[in-house]
């Protein structure tokens, strides 16, 4: 399996048509404008090829909000298959990479908004879960739900209690995990039942400490 990272600009008409059959075939029915939208508000493309077959994507960003370093996971994807998985932490992992690079030294927030147990465990090795089992958030953390979700452009949906994006009529431009078996009972039980072709998500973000990336997590 073969992974890339580049700039979202880059990526070419037939890309893009591509990608968008892939969001289509896992069973995110987005719009094209909002495909194009993300190719605006997320510089970076990940690409996971699989017998020259695009097996997943991943738009992302590496920001500051407030000051604070982050990996922000925008609208993304992976195949059905035995590739999936693979692809999924081919995905993640080559944010990070590039994320010890960007911003060495320094601790960053790595959050993004998901519908499934699976993309949820991708946190699981992180540091201050948000949100986790058997805990209340406290005001900070609750701050930072909400600064996620005006990044994300859903702050009015969002309920900063529950980390819940409330439904609207239109799909969630989620990172989609559905075709990949991870994640145990606590994945399953945070995440309960969304229905991201409605509008539903949920926000969780973790802490990937300095340490931690420069050790290359994720890789």
């Amino acid at each position: 399996m073969a992974v890339e990272s580049r700039d979202s600009v880059s990526l070419k008409p037939a890309e893009l048509d591509e990608l968008g059959q892939l969001v289509h075939a896992v069973g995110l029915p987005l719009a094209d404008e909002q495909l194009d939208l993300h190719v605006e508000t997320f510089p970076l493309i990940v690409l996971t090829t699989h017998d020259e077959a695009t097996s997943g994507f991943l738009f992302g960003s590496l920001e500051r909000i407030g000051g604070t370093p982050c990996i922000l996971w925008g609208l993304g994807a992976v195949r059905k298959g035995k590739s999936a998985r693979p692809a999924l932490e081919e995905l993640v992992g080559e944010l990070y990479r590039r994320a010890a690079i960007s911003f060495p030294d320094e601790d960053v927030l790595v959050a993004g908004r998901m519908a499934q147990p699976a993309a949820y465990s991708l946190l699981g090795g992180l540091d201050d879960v948000c949100p986790r089992p058997k805990y209340s958030p406290n005001g900070e953390e609750r701050a930072w739900g909400r600064r996620l979700a005006r990044r994300f452009g859903c702050d009015a949906r969002y309920d900063d209690r529950t980390f819940r994006v409330g439904a609207h009529g239109k799909p969630e431009p989620v990172f989609d995990t559905r075709h990949v078996k991870l994640g145990g009972k606590a994945a399953v039980d945070i995440v309960g039942t969304v229905d991201p072709g409605t509008g539903e998500a949920i926000i969780a973000y973790g802490w990937a400490m300095a340490e931690t990336l420069a050790a290359g997590y994720g890789a």
